[in-house]
């Protein structure tokens, strides 16, 4: 590689090196726990969809979610071992044969790319939920298996085409360390990252989340609605005594009147658990979602705050606890399903009995 330009972050601002150090190794501890617990749980949604069979687009769209799901918590689950390593370089005079920092961001830009998929893919599931239960007799069908798998696939290919160049323009390549005194790989970034890096910037930190945010709190707003009119409706189509009244007696039959019809568009109860289910993943991605959103604007508005600048190390901080987030919306959606989805609990019993 020509033109190498060797990162050396200067830690500074208002968190201290000691303290980004503590900071880190609660990444190392919390993050490699929690991926870990994703990893399995997602594994076990990979194979309880699979089991349950692809005939609809919405258990194929779970499916996919859950694949990306394991797609981020693998590498998170490396970056929290490679961050204890760079922590332990931090506090000690011990180098290892690689640079764990130089690890741990190529790393952490592998996920940026993987992430951008699986807010796509939720915000597909808030709105294609959001069009059946405002158009039910329209929507319900609309979504098949084809159709979800396509646009599946559009979503992986817009995080590759938005990220992709960016990944390319990092590597590791062996030279001196000047920190430990020895030769080994650490991280290369080409001169040629940093305007690339700001395309990629606006569309996935600043955009894409505001943009899903939007999305995704609209339709949970429907979707939310929707079930509340459905539950009233279903109270008020329980025989009252007002009702019993409706109750006629033709040729010695017994029939209810018309006023107890159910309509046709109106959500059945597996529909219900799919809107509940679906209500819950949005309101996950919402809250996990605004640590981002909040990191960009700061972004923005604060001179300084990025990598490398004088507040280097809170910014690095405040993206730990943003991972954590992430990272814990990847991995609480098995609860989800084994609460609100009858054929997944079932298929998931069947499956360890």
């Amino acid at each position: 590689m020509t033109n190498n330009t060797i990162v050396r972050v200067s830690f500074h601002g208002l968190v201290t090196s000691d303290q980004y150090a503590y900071f880190m190794e609660f990444y190392s501890e919390v993050g490699t726990l929690l991926s870990f617990i994703g990893i399995v749980s997602n594994i076990i949604n990979i194979i309880t969809f699979v089991a349950m069979g692809l005939t609809d687009g919405i258990t194929v769209s779970f499916l996919c979610l859950s694949i990306f799901d394991l797609a981020y918590l693998i590498p998170s689950f490396a970056l929290g071992i490679s961050i204890a390593f760079a922590v332990i370089e931090l506090r000690t005079l011990i180098a290892f044969v690689v640079e764990p920092h130089g690890v741990s961001i190529l790393i952490a830009n592998f996920m940026v790319l993987v992430n951008v998929t699986n807010v796509l893919t939720t915000t597909f599931l808030a709105v294609a939920r959001c069009m059946c239960v405002a158009k039910p007799l329209h929507f319900k069908n609309w979504f098949t298996t084809n159709k979800t798998l396509g646009f599946i696939g559009s979503f992986v290919t817009v995080a590759v085409v938005s990220y992709a160049p960016v990944i390319a323009n990092l590597g590791m390549v062996t030279t001196f360390d000047i920190k430990k005194n020895i030769t080994r790989p650490i991280l290369w970034v080409s001169p040629k990252r940093e305007s690339i890096k700001v395309i990629a910037w606006i569309i996935i930190d600043l955009t894409l989340p505001f943009a899903t945010q939007f999305i995704v709190v609209i339709c949970v707003v429907i979707m939310a609605s929707s079930l509340q009119a459905s539950s009233r409706f279903r109270q008020s189509a329980v025989l009252s005594p007002e009702n019993a009244k409706s109750v006629l007696k033709q040729n010695g039959k017994v029939t209810l009147s018309s006023t107890l019809t159910v309509p046709t568009d109106k959500l059945s109860s597996k529909d219900v658990r799919v809107v509940q289910q679906v209500v819950l993943i949005s309101v996950v991605y919402i809250i996990c979602n605004t640590p981002k959103m909040m990191i960009s604007l700061a972004a923005i508005t604060v001179p300084g705050f990025t990598i490398g600048k004088r507040y280097s190390n809170t910014y690095l901080c405040v993206n730990t606890l943003r991972q954590q987030f992430e990272i814990f919306n990847s991995a609480v959606n098995t609860f989800i399903y084994y609460r609100y989805n009858t054929k997944f609990r079932s298929t998931l019993l069947s499956l360890f009995k």
